[in-house]
Order: structure tokens, then C-alpha cells, then sequence
């Protein structure tokens, strides 16, 4: 008899769960659950929910096997098709970047690859779109789908829940403050006039983008820069990008690719400081990273004075030299070196050293203690954030072309700063310590939140306590929450911390980002994708000894909420 498995959300990562899973010896049956009218696609690639304009900052090379390449998949669409975009999509390599609605299409294509492959594999297929799940409802070892349709219950022997990010359907909560960027058909109708964007990432520079080419036009000289030439009717128009520190985020760097292994930060050397317990593990951790920096470069080691540092000194140190700089002069310097970076074929060796350790840094962040977690997010964590998220060169382009026709500004806002649209009949005003911003449109485009059990939109799964909010220990041995839902390594949800619930796997990215801060874009998503469908298949060959153990009825001890 074929053991049925349901993939709710057909995005990056169920894709990936899918390609895994039709690998297996024993035919499955398997249905996919999409709430788009499109599956394959995922919410970071939709049309619709991106504009055009909107860059992807993942090239092909990266992109983890699938069917086909994304070069090879480009190279075969007719010239129709690479036309409608604005840079025409002529300059095909495995190591340009593409409009996001691009990569949507591509895994579209694959997708339907692939649904192809499993059916020649005989295992039964099925892709329900426009099919929102509302619940999840546990029934002894099964579990049921039920969907907004309200047809009833469907069993299923598996459940991967694949949601993938999670944004508002309506993001403009009132009147001209939008809580999301997406979708980006609603930044289309933002009026001319002063215009807040809260963030400097590649989500906040489409978001800007996206608003400017509604009120102008990106032009490329004969000289070759960019420019940005504003239409007549809409003056008013101005913009302002908005972070603690006022910074914008660095152009992608050239490194060899698959990444190199680092030679004292290595994945052994994490384990083994791993098994000796949480005391001391973020400090040990750091003493690791530090030597693997100071052995790749010990130029940059010099520099910053990297000897005196420590975990909570590192960021300011590594920020030291931009924060000396005006943000668009820095940004035309690093792309300078970016661009001659690239046509020499170097690799910057500081940069590439914290590249090929975040992974490793981030596979101790859930044996932190509580206190070590909060210091990690509070300084630790950006510098890896902001090294492994650079953007395409032409995104910096962009943000130099408009500051250039005095169309954009950045602000540092500081540690504290308040967001409120209370007594405006529109937009947002933003206070700091120095200052008082009011915007006619304010946008919060800072990104996926973490969310946690409360956020989970499966009721019965919360009601019978199949999920819990994940707990992190103090120095004290008790418990804290720290936001997300506690999985184990398998991504299946854990009861009271301990015992995993078989057969239902939750590798939602929203829902980890507490304990796994890297775990974003399109190669996390393979990894967790391929990791729970191999889970499945390991389970399937496993013979049936016990019943589905039952929610205990005490749980640990929690202290204050999060850290």
C-alpha cells in the first residue's frame, strides 16, 4: 500500500522536498498543497508579488541541482521571452544575477520536470492549486488536511509543512504604511511625495526601486553608468532608507564556488567544542573564528586589531571603517573594487573567510545558553548577515543613480527610534534621539520576522500541543523562550523539548530563523527540503514498532519571554 505524503507550499523548498522524494523505492502517493494559483514558484519569485524590477541575489552557479541550470534553462527561451525585461537578459552567465520573477519561472519549469520524472518513477502525483491549508489535524498516526474549501478532512501518513516565508496578503495596514514590500503591486500604488523605507537590504533596495520606476526611469549613459531621470508631474517625489546604522549593504564579491574549507573554524573543530557543553561555547566559538581570520588574513587581522577583539567588539570593528565613510561614497568605492574583483578573478580573503564559516558558526547557535544567544544576535550575528548578503552590482547601481538625481537619502536611526502612524491621516512618523522623520508612505521592508506557535495558522496542531515555542537554556538551568517552534535535526516538531513527533516535519524558514539565523534563500531551502523528504524515506523503510507517543502533560518551566 503506498504511504500518502502531503507537501503543503510548492515554493523553493517543497520543490526541493520533491525531488528528493520521488527518489524513493516504494511508490508513494504523493499531493501537493499550494495557496497561489501557481505552484513551483514559492513567494520570493511570484509575479505579481515581485515587480520585474526586482533582483534576485542568487546566480545559477549556486543554485542546487535541479533538472536543469538556470543558464541552460535561459539559453533555451526564445528571445520573446528575454526581451521583456529591463536589461534584456542578453548577457547569460552562471554568475549573473536575474529579476526574481525570472527564477520564479525557472522553477516553475523545473518543477513540472520533475512532477514528470516521479510520475515515469510511478509514484502518483497530484498538484492542487489555489488550496490554502487551515488546519492540521492529528488522527492517531495520521494526520488530516483540511483546507479553506472546507471539504473535509484528507489523511495522510507524512506532512511536510513547506510555507517557506510568511508576509501579509494586504501589507498596507493603513493608510500609506505597509507593514511588507510585498506584494509589489501594491507599492505600485503609492502616491508621489516623501516615501520611508525601513531597511537597507536588497528587500528595501527593491522596494525603493520599485517605487522610483513608478515616478521615473533608470538610464544607461553613453559613458555606461546609470542614471535616473525623474518624470516631469512627479517633483515631489523623494526617498528615504532608513537602519540603526544608516549603512548599505556591499556588492556581491567574486570567491571561488564550491565555497573552500576553512582550516581552523572547521565543522570538526565546532563539533568537538560542541560536546563539551553550552558554558563558554559562544567565546570558545569565537577564539575558532578569529584564528581562521587572522591565518587568511592577516592584513585584515592588523587592520582592525583583531587580536584585541572579542565577540561583543568584533562588529564594531568590522563596520569601523564604512561608518567613516558617507554611505553612497562607500558604495561607489566597494563597487569599484567589486567590479575590478571580478574581471581579475580575486577574492578578497577576509570577506571569504567569514563566508565559508557562517554555516559553521550557525550550527552552534541552538547550544547557546540564553544570555550567549541575546549577546550573538545583539553584535555577532550582522557581520556574517552582511558578508553573505551582498547584492548585485546593478542594485547598488540603482541606489547611486537615484541619490545622484537627489532623489534618495539614507538615515541612521540609532538603537532608539519609534515608528508610529497614530493621528496621521497617512504614513509614518519615525523618531530618534536626533531626529523626527515624516514620511507620506512609510514601508517596513527589514524582512521576515521570526515567528513562533502563536503565529502558526494550524489550530489543531497548537490545540493538542503537537508544537511548542522553542526554549533555550540560561546560565541557571531553566528555560527561556526565544522565539520559533522547537524542532529537532530532522525539522520534525518536539514535545516538551524532547520527543520528536513522528512523521510531521516543519521546515518552515519563519519558523527556525530563532535558533538557525542563516537559514535563508534558495540553498537553505534545498538542504531543508532534501533533509525531511530523505527523513521520510528513511522512515518508510523502518518498521512500525509503537503508536504516536502523546503530548506529555507538563512542560518545562519558562522564565522571561524572549532574549
Amino acid at each position: 500500500m503506498r504511504k500518502r505524503v502531503a507537501i503543503v507550499g510548492a515554493g523553493p523548498t517543497g520543490l526541493y522536498a520533491l525531488q528528493e522524494l520521488i527518489t524513493s523505492k516504494h511508490p508513494l502517493e504523493i499531493i501537493v498543497f499550494e495557496a497561489e494559483d501557481i505552484a513551483g514558484k514559492g513567494t520570493p519569485y511570484q509575479r505579481g508579488i515581485n515587480d520585474p524590477a526586482m533582483l534576485s541575489n542568487i546566480p545559477s552557479i549556486e543554485i542546487p541541482e535541479l533538472p536543469m541550470t538556470l543558464v541552460e534553462w535561459l539559453g533555451a527561451q526564445p528571445k520573446k521571452y528575454l526581451s521583456q525585461f529591463e536589461s534584456g537578459l542578453n548577457q547569460i552567465s552562471e554568475r549573473a544575477f536575474y529579476p526574481r520573477v525570472v527564477l520564479g519561472d525557472y522553477f516553475r519549469a523545473q518543477f513540472e520536470m520533475i512532477l514528470k520524472r516521479g510520475l515515469g518513477a510511478n509514484h502518483e502525483i497530484e498538484i492542487r492549486e489555489s488550496a490554502a491549508v487551515v488546519d492540521i489535524v492529528p488522527s492517531d498516526a495520521r494526520f488530516g488536511i483540511r483546507l479553506s474549501s472546507d471539504t473535509g478532512l484528507e489523511l495522510f501518513d507524512y506532512v511536510i509543512v513547506a510555507t517557506g516565508h510568511s508576509f501579509q496578503t494586504a501589507p498596507e495596514t493603513s493608510q500609506g504604511f505597509f507593514e511588507a514590500p510585498w506584494p509589489a503591486t501594491a507599492l505600485r500604488t503609492v502616491p508621489c511625495g516623501e516615501v520611508g523605507v525601513l531597511g537597507t537590504s536588497l528587500s528595501a533596495i527593491d522596494a525603493v526601486v520599485t517605487v522610483a520606476a513608478s515616478f521615473g526611469m533608470f538610464t544607461r549613459r553613453a559613458d555606461g553608468r546609470l542614471g535616473y531621470v525623474i518624470d516631469q508631474a512627479h517633483e515631489s517625489f523623494q526617498a528615504t532608507m532608513m537602519s540603526r546604522k544608516g549603512l548599505l549593504p556591499e556588492a556581491d564579491f567574486y570567491f571561488p564556488i564550491p565555497y573552500e574549507q576553512p582550516r581552523i573554524c572547521t565543522a570538526q573543530a565546532v563539533a568537538s567544542r560542541l560536546a563539551l557543553g553550552s558554558s563558554g561555547l559562544l567565546d570558545d566559538v569565537f577564539d575558532l573564528f578569529r584564528a581562521e581570520l587572522a591565518l587568511a588574513d592577516p592584513d585584515y587581522a592588523r587592520l582592525i586589531r583583531l587580536d584585541t577583539l572579542t565577540v561583543d567588539t568584533f562588529a564594531d570593528a568590522y563596520y569601523g571603517v564604512r561608518d567613516q565613510h558617507d554611505p553612497f561614497e562607500w558604495a561607489a568605492i566597494n563597487l569599484a573594487e567589486a567590479k575590478r574583483n571580478y574581471a581579475k578573478k580575486h577574492t578578497v580573503a577576509w570577506r571569504y573567510a567569514i563566508l565559508i564559516t557562517h554555516e559553521i558558526i550557525e550550527s552552534a547557535v541552538g547550544s547557546l545558553t540564553a544570555d550567549d544567544l541575546a549577546r550573538f544576535n545583539r553584535t555577532f550575528k550582522s557581520i556574517f548577515a552582511d558578508d553573505y548578503a551582498t547584492v548585485p552590482h546593478l542594485s547598488i547601481e540603482r541606489l547611486l543613480a537615484l541619490h545622484q538625481a537627489d532623489r534618495l537619502r539614507i538615515v541612521a536611526l540609532g538603537d532608539n527610534s519609534a515608528i508610529s502612524s497614530e493621528g496621521l491621516e497617512r504614513g509614518a512618523a519615525v523618531k530618534s534621539d536626533k531626529i523626527i522623520l515624516r514620511f507620506d508612505t512609510f514601508i517596513d521592508a527589514t524582512g521576515q520576522k521570526t515567528q513562533s506557535v502563536e503565529d502558526l495558522p494550524f489550530p489543531s496542531l497548537k490545540e493538542r500541543g503537537f508544537v511548542s515555542d522553542a526554549l533555550t537554556i540560561t546560565r541557571k538551568g531553566n528555560y527561556r523562550r526565544t522565539g520559533g517552534v522547537d524542532v529537532d535535526d530532522h525539522c520534525r516538531p518536539l514535545l516538551a523539548g524532547v520527543k520528536p513527533v513522528r512523521r510531521l516535519y516543519l521546515p518552515a524558514i519563519s519558523y527556525l530563523l530563532h535558533k538557525r539565523p542563516f537559514v535563508q534563500g534558495i540553498t537553505s531551502a534545498a538542504e531543508l527540503g532534501q533533509m525531511v523528504a530523505r527523513s521520510i524515506k528513511e522512515d518508510i523503510m523502518r518498521p512500525v514498532r509503537s503508536r504516536r507517543a502523546r503530548p506529555p502533560r507538563r512542560r518545562p518551566d519558562v522564565s522571561a519571554t524572549a532574549a
